[in-house]
């Protein structure tokens, strides 16, 4: 039986100052701020309204201290917080009144406005040096130095929102244990054994059938891969009745759940650690306990267990973790605690979040392009990141993207925006840790629509190359392709002309090549070269070659032939020389000088 001989006392100090009171509530739980109630009694309305308000309300964000002490064994357990609000009472009986203090721990220094801050390519434990470098609040971090998260935001929530959102995603504990904040599994620790005929004052154990048969994919976009992982989790021996539930639920939930995992991440094991962890985590919720004890040795974040008297001849329950533990003394002193355990074996894993952080389109900056992996993607910076804060590298959403058996990358529309510019951002499934890129947005700065009747649209880079398309009929209606050095290729739709500039060369290649114009070719140069490297045809109904000076005609062989044959010289003389003979061919044998 128990003995009133090892009751528990308990002391509170505020301000390091023995605080007297009359009743005390202390809640605490996995994944929520401690809180805490402690109320002192006056006795009558007056004497609540004699006291000095002003020197109570001082109260206010002073540190609290709770120690509960058993008086024999002299165990403890011990919290620390801060008082947050006080509250002055008077009934109009006059016969009760007096001061509620009420608090929570120093985690609740994490409860501040809701904001946005983001972590690149850090391990959890990076995160929480970064948030806690702000705050002094001790904190222990128990995860897999292997576990780096590619992308993490604070998404207009408040750092302890978003370390149990983190916790929930990742599969971790998170919970304050009295003097410092814990982030995962601190392991093995040394198993509290309640004795049902001394400490135990009520227990209830409750099972729930659940399905647990997770299966879940993810996509890596810079392998194009779709790796999947099912969450399967064996239950340890000891645990009879657990494992009795979990093969009803594979009975009766025999098949396999795939959705996508919410978490992103780098590791292809991270994907079957965190399906086999949101596994857990249905099985952990199948079977629960529930006890009101009169030690003050149970504590959040420990591993209890039952001891039957042997009368009963019971098997043992097995091991649990307090995930759950109020603590309430009252008005006569009497401590007394109700906690909700559940296995530890397997490891128990808190549940995954009812409402996911929704994100949603906001503008950011493009800070780089040079994706190191070639790939198209850039950092861009959010209005709220800080100088040296960025996302990771993201891809970029485009009209048409892809690869066919001719081309095997940059199949589609190819467009990465430039650092410096401004881009509108989604988030895939609403993911803040997911982020892409919509498409780039003008500004006052650097925008000039499409001018009178959005009759222009253009497509411009950076160096000046332009594809403009003018609607405009009254004006250059047409379509022009130009560069920053004054090659240009103009469609004239109003003249029904092209044209084509450049300010130096203009060379076109082919096999062949055919130049048709129904009326006219015209060709205007300083020089002509015409080179043939075989043959030369020229067909024509008639021909007129007028040089204004000299014509100097060169041949290895010439032949002249037509019907009719005229050689004039209107003004100087007509000279033929040969190197050797002048010979005459006529078929009427005559040669006629006039």
């Amino acid at each position: 039986m128990f003995s009133d001989l090892n009751a528990v006392r308990t002391r509170v100090y505020i301000a390091r100052e023995e605080f007297p009171f009359e009743t005390l509530h202390l809640y605490e739980s996995f994944n929520a701020q401690p809180r805490f109630e402690i109320v002192r009694n006056f006795g009558s309305q007056q004497a609540v309204w004699q006291q000095d308000a002003g020197k109570l309300s001082e109260l206010v964000g002073e540190e609290v201290y709770i120690k509960f002490e058993h008086t024999a064994g002299g165990e403890k357990n011990q919290f620390l917080g801060i008082v947050t609000g006080v509250e002055l009472s008077g009934e109009a009986s006059d016969t009760a009144g007096g001061i509620r203090l009420i608090g929570s721990g120093s985690s609740i220094l994490l409860d501040g406005l809701p904001e946005k801050r983001s972590f690149t390519d850090m391990r959890p434990e990076e995160i929480l040096g970064s948030i806690f470098s702000d705050y002094r609040i001790p904190f222990k971090c128990h995860t897999s130095r292997e576990l780096r998260l590619p992308y993490a935001v604070q998404y207009d929530e408040t750092a302890f929102s978003f370390l149990d959102r983190l916790s929930r995603d990742y599969g971790e504990w998170f919970y304050y244990d009295g003097y410092e904040l814990v982030f995962g599994n601190p392991g093995k620790q040394e198993e509290l054994m309640l004795d049902c005929s001394a400490d135990v004052i009520d227990l209830k154990l409750g099972s729930a059938l659940r399905p647990r048969n997770t299966h879940k994919y993810t996509y890596e976009p810079q392998g194009d891969l779709y790796p999947d992982a099912e969450g399967n989790t064996p239950v340890a021996t000891g645990m009879t009745l657990l494992k009795k539930m979990v093969g009803t639920s594979d009975r009766l939930f025999n098949r396999k759940f795939l959705t996508e995992l919410e978490a992103p991440v780098f590791q292809g094991s991270a994907l079957s650690i965190l399906s086999r962890k949101e596994s857990t985590s249905y099985v952990s919720d199948m079977l629960k306990a529930e006890a009101t004890t009169r030690t003050c040795r149970v504590r959040l974040g420990h591993y209890v267990n039952f001891n039957f008297p042997q009368t009963m001849n019971l098997r043992s329950l097995g091991q649990y973790v307090v995930t759950e533990v109020e603590h309430t003394v009252n008005r006569n002193g009497h401590y007394e605690n109700r906690f909700t355990a559940y296995p530890s074996n397997p490891v128990y894993v808190p549940p995954k979040n009812s409402r996911p952080r929704k994100a949603y389109p906001e503008i950011a900056t493009v800070v780089d392009n040079t994706d190191p992996s070639g790939q198209g993607r850039v950092r861009v910076r959010f209005e709220w990141q800080q100088e040296r804060t960025q996302t990771n590298w993201i891809r970029v959403q485009t009209p048409d993207a892809g690869r066919s058996d001719a081309v095997s990358t940059n199949r589609g529309f190819v467009f990465i925006p430039e650092a410096g510019d401004q881009v509108m951002v989604g988030y895939e499934h609403g993911n803040p840790a997911r982020p892409f890129v919509m498409g780039s947005l003008f500004h006052g700065k650097n925008g000039r629509g499409g001018e009178n009747e959005n009759h222009l649209k253009s497509i411009s880079t950076r160096s000046g190359h332009t594809i403009e398309l003018d609607d405009d009929k009254g004006g250059n209606w047409g379509i022009t392709i130009k560069d920053a050095e004054g090659n240009m290729i103009r469609l004239d739709t109003k003249g029904k002309n092209i044209e084509i500039t450049a300010p130096e060369t203009i060379s076109i290649k082919s096999k062949n090549l055919d130049i048709l114009a129904t009326e006219r070719i015209d060709v205007h140069s300083k020089l002509m070269n015409t080179e043939l490297s075989e043959l030369m045809q020229v067909q024509t109904r008639e021909s007129l070659v007028e040089i204004k000076e000299t014509h100097t005609f060169r041949a290895q062989k010439a032949d002249i032939l037509g019907e009719q044959v005229q050689i004039q010289s209107s003004k100087e003389n007509l000279v033929l020389s040969s190197g050797k003979e002048v010979q005459t061919n006529s078929k009427s044998k005559k040669i006629k000088l006039s």
